[in-house]
């Protein structure tokens, strides 16, 4: 065979071997069915965060199996986006290092959009407005923010309700508690004088705990609760808002608000209807919801 003939034959095999390794290569990120066309962490499904002390918004029962508004609304998103979703337990620190390191493409998580969680993650538009609550035992004597001078008072790490504590607890002692559920322990154990829940969170444990606790005072969110998405996940962050709005419209946000946030005896954030005007109409049509009478709740 001639050494022409051979240098033509290595040519064509190595052209064929560069010709598998390229579409090997491209094989993960964009294939032809489209299966990762959001860049996803794990192609065709949605890896979603959550906290296991997030009730209502999403948390895991006794069985282990994720529950709440933000699960129900987000296995009806992924369904509508041809994709599965899978939910992961952490905490709010993980759940943050997490989706920046694109470990997590979404947070099932009940957050308020503060201007420094912005910048690690991308919000939606609005979907709650809540409230601050302090939790003291049942026979405390604390009615304000003066009469925990000098006393201990427990909040999540990183969480607003811990902004919240140091910027008008001040006086207070502020103790770090790794979460909602570890600083009411704490409180059970005589080891805090006080927590700050989350208003849905506080409301949830008077439910079950009144007997216990008690809320001493509240102190109503300026800054709404959104919906966090990975930042780098820029057409996966479009469709799923569009998602979000075709929810809100056609009335499922708000059947969702009165099965976890309505039974809680919580009034809607009327703030909401600058927007989603349409939730406007649907809130005073509908004999389970209660209108807030100020402008966040």
């Amino acid at each position: 065979m001639s050494v022409r003939r051979l240098r033509w034959i290595s040519s064509g095999v190595l052209a064929i071997a560069l010709a598998a390794v390229t579409a090997g290569c491209g094989s993960d990120d964009s294939k032809s069915d489209g299966s990762n066309k959001y860049g996803l962490a794990q192609g065709g499904t949605i890896t979603s965060a959550l906290t296991a002390g997030g009730v209502p918004f999403a948390s895991v029962d006794a069985s282990g199996k994720p529950v709440g508004l933000l699960v129900d609304l987000n296995n009806i998103i992924a369904k509508n986006l041809g994709l599965k979703i899978a939910y992961k337990s952490t905490d709010l620190n993980g759940a943050f290092a997490g989706i920046t390191a694109n470990k997590y493409d979404l947070l099932s998580i009940g957050l308020v959009a503060t201007p420094e969680r912005a910048k690690s993650v991308y919000f939606t538009k609005p979907i709650y407005y809540g409230t601050n609550a302090v939790i003291v035992g049942k026979d405390s004597a604390v009615t304000g923010a003066a009469d925990l001078t000098g006393k201990r008072v427990g909040a999540g790490a990183n969480s607003t309700q811990y902004d919240y504590a140091e910027k008008s607890l001040a006086q207070a002692k502020l103790v770090s508690e790794a979460s909602n559920s570890a600083a009411i322990s704490q409180l059970e154990a005589g080891n805090v004088n006080a927590i700050v829940l989350g208003g849905t969170q506080a409301s949830t444990l008077m439910k079950t705990s009144s007997s216990k606790f008690k809320i001493a005072f509240t102190a109503q969110q300026t800054t709404p609760g959104e919906i966090a998405i990975n930042k780098n996940l820029k057409t996966f962050q479009t469709d799923y808002e569009a998602q979000l709005a075709k929810l809100v419209e056609d009335g499922t946000f708000l059947k969702l608000y009165d099965q976890y946030l309505g039974v809680l005896g919580l009034p809607f954030p009327t703030s909401l209807y600058s927007t989603w005007p349409t939730l406007k109409a649907q809130v005073e049509a509908d004999p389970k919801a209660n209108p807030a009478p100020s402008a966040a709740s």
